[in-house]
């Protein structure tokens, strides 16, 4: 993301006041960490990012605000670099990854897991950072992990085209292997088989109708709800 040249920088931050928006940083002046934590964050924007930090997969800036609001957990803070100050933190130890992970999911979440590929001893030898990368992305449609599953139900992943009045749609269970297809002109129709199949998650064009005012008539909610991904 390339921000214009006048976008205010914001002023060296507080321990009561954190930063919350890397955008308005200089991000010279942050340390490496975060700065690879924002060039991670930019690739994946639209998930929560989990970020392993020794013991603890840590995220910061706004994805910290919004999982510590979720998952009930203390939102605190870090010096962010030289000139920086303080920038909002938190966090789970790894071996609660996969609970917290799930709770996120199933609250409608996308998250990206950032881990580390290399033994950090060596990279502490070379006095460098520790490489790290996205290992798992998960969303409430692309769940494999039988932990994360509720083995009473499919996990349908599905995708729908709207075109006037015809529609198709595509659904899947990819812990299965399950896929089917169908198609019809009502757009009545379409909401029913979508309340039948309950899917975790609904794909569609960047162009199509809002599947929200179809599905929820009557609503006029501006805000399409987690389930929905263009």
């Amino acid at each position: 993301m390339t921000l214009p040249s006048d976008f205010p920088l914001e002023p060296p931050a507080t321990n009561k006041d954190p930063h919350r928006d890397y955008r308005g940083l200089d991000r010279d002046k942050l340390t490496p960490m975060y700065q690879h934590y924002v060039e991670v964050k930019e690739t994946y924007p639209n998930a929560l990012l989990l970020y392993r930090v020794g013991d603890f997969f840590e995220c910061f800036f706004q994805d910290a605000v919004i999982i510590s609001r979720e998952l009930e957990l203390v939102l605190t803070s870090k010096e962010g670099g030289k000139g920086i100050g303080r920038v909002a933190m938190t966090g789970v130890p790894h071996h609660a990854l996969e609970r917290y992970s799930r709770l996120l999911v199933e609250k409608g979440y996308a998250v990206a897991i950032c881990d580390q590929v290399e033994d950090s001893t060596e990279a502490a030898a070379e006095k460098r950072l520790v490489e790290r990368a996205i290992t798992k992305l998960l969303t409430p449609g692309t769940l494999t992990d039988e932990g994360m599953l509720n083995a009473k139900k499919n996990n349908f992943l599905a995708a729908v085209v709207i075109t006037g009045e015809n529609w198709g749609l595509a659904y899947a269970d990819i812990s299965t292997g399950e896929f089917y297809t169908t198609q019809a002109s009502d757009l009545t129709a379409l909401s029913l088989e979508l309340t039948r199949l309950q899917p975790s998650e609904i794909l569609f064009p960047i162009n199509a109708p809002d599947l929200n005012r179809i599905l929820r008539p009557g609503e006029k909610s501006d805000h399409l709800p987690p389930l929905f991904t263009r």
